[in-house]
């Protein structure tokens, strides 16, 4: 794991802490790349967070009951909450982040 997170911080490969981050939603059955995104954006401090913090000490989960996945880190922990439906064009998804700082 540390050398997947080493690969992303240290840009090998054209990976990225993003891309780090959406592989591991990704085993968790989820592909939310864009919103991982838009979170980084408007939270630089936990992108530097993921920058400075090795990959073991970053903790991946997924809460069935609350239909969401996430991530802790030493003092924050940031959960994305699904919204699951189905239309015409197939089964879809929408995400939405919620930040606690401890």
């Amino acid at each position: 794991m540390d050398e997947i997170f080493e690969e992303a911080v240290n840009g090998q490969e054209g990976r990225t802490r993003l891309d780090f981050i959406h592989k591991k939603f990704e085993e968790l059955g989820f592909s939310i790349r864009e919103d991982i995104a838009e979170l980084l954006t408007l939270y630089p401090e936990i992108a530097e967070k993921l920058e400075n913090t090795k990959a073991r000490r970053i903790a991946f989960f997924c809460d069935p009951e609350e239909n969401s996945v996430g991530f802790t880190l030493e003092d924050v922990q940031v959960e994305f909450f699904l919204t699951i439906g189905e239309d015409d064009e197939g089964p879809w998804y929408e995400a939405e982040a919620e930040v606690r700082y401890f």
